[in-house]
């Protein structure tokens, strides 16, 4: 009976996912129409064929350690409630959701959804999930910020601006990490009674933990940097072996301001906005946009094959229910 009665809120949740899929998709359609408008498709086709096989083969790979490492900077940061085989497996599932499966809910609520089956951390697998998010998000403008002192102001990007919002970010996320005690207290002295009290408990005790384990969240904000950074400098190697004549540099900050952009749940997998932002952001500083769009796709093509090894790991492995390795530290 119980099956039944939720029968009909699971169908308009799955017709809901659907639209909201589709309209991404439309979404991502438009902004492509809108760029092949000034950057023909046989232009932006014939640049990308120009891409070495073996460095396009570099990259993927340099993208599955980058991101393998991210899985285990995840795990750091939720505890090592899990273990890295199922974490990494997890993460995949994530980037499958985010760039494979239009529709679906996020990357990161995928991810933390597998790991939490049988957990008994639930919360704390949550505010772990959420203070990875934010570490990326950080890593983003900081590196954004490293890019423009590197390009200079003979490239028309003063950068003083970017530099500020970048210490202002690692200001809070300093502050952040040292009130979590106090945080932690407020919350539950202030916890109303009853369910949603027991929650707001919940959430202090994890950031209570959390507290305890500081430099786990600066290493974790080492290791985004480390990757982010590569990432970019990897966009910046595909973009000179294509012929778009950028340098690393612009790269360097423009990639990660534009993959902010793209984090916005309005496309498909950030296809379209991604494009349309690095355009935005490089062609100001000289370059063509065709060359820098050109790019962007090819590296959306590493980004959807990784997306699709993530959607068959998940598909093709083992169900792993429970949480064997809950009381392990790592």
């Amino acid at each position: 009976m119980a099956i039944e009665m939720n029968a009909p809120g699971n169908s308009a949740a799955k017709a809901k996912s659907r639209a909201t899929g589709f309209i991404r998709i439309g979404v991502s359609i438009a902004i492509l129409l809108f760029l092949f408008s000034f950057a023909p498709v046989g232009e932006l086709l014939a640049r990308m064929k120009l891409v070495s096989p073996l460095l396009w083969l570099g990259v993927f790979a340099g993208f599955l350690v980058g991101h393998a490492m991210s899985a285990a900077k995840w795990r750091w940061m939720i505890g090592g409630a899990v273990s890295y085989p199922r974490a990494l497996k997890a993460h995949f599932a994530g980037l499958a959701a985010n760039l494979a499966m239009p529709g679906v809910a996020g990357g990161d609520i995928v991810r933390a959804g597998l790991v939490m089956k049988g957990s008994q951390k639930k919360t704390s697998l949550a505010i772990g999930s959420l203070g990875d998010r934010l570490i990326d998000t950080a890593s983003l403008i900081i590196i954004s910020s490293i890019g423009a002192y590197w390009l200079g102001k003979r490239e028309g990007v003063d950068p003083d601006g970017l530099a500020i919002v970048a210490s202002a970010t690692v200001g809070a996320g300093f502050a952040g990490v040292i009130m979590l005690k106090p945080i932690a207290r407020l919350l539950r002295k202030f916890a109303p009674a009853g369910k949603f009290g027991k929650i707001v408990n919940d959430v202090a005790d994890a950031a209570e933990e959390m507290s305890t384990r500081r430099g786990a969240v600066f290493g974790c904000a080492v290791i985004s940097i480390v990757v982010q950074l590569g990432f970019a400098m990897m966009n910046g190697l595909i973009a000179q072996n294509i012929g778009a004549g950028t340098s690393i540099a612009a790269w360097v900050f423009a990639w990660p301001l534009a993959k902010l952009v793209a984090t916005l749940p309005i496309s498909f997998g950030g296809l379209g906005v991604r494009e349309a932002s690095i355009a935005g952001l490089m062609t100001p500083l000289g370059y063509q946009a065709t060359g820098v769009i050109a790019a962007s796709l090819v590296w959306q093509t590493i980004q959807f094959a990784t997306g699709a090894i993530g959607a068959l790991a998940h598909l093709v492995g083992p169900a792993q229910n429970g949480a064997p390795a809950e009381n392990r530290n790592g």
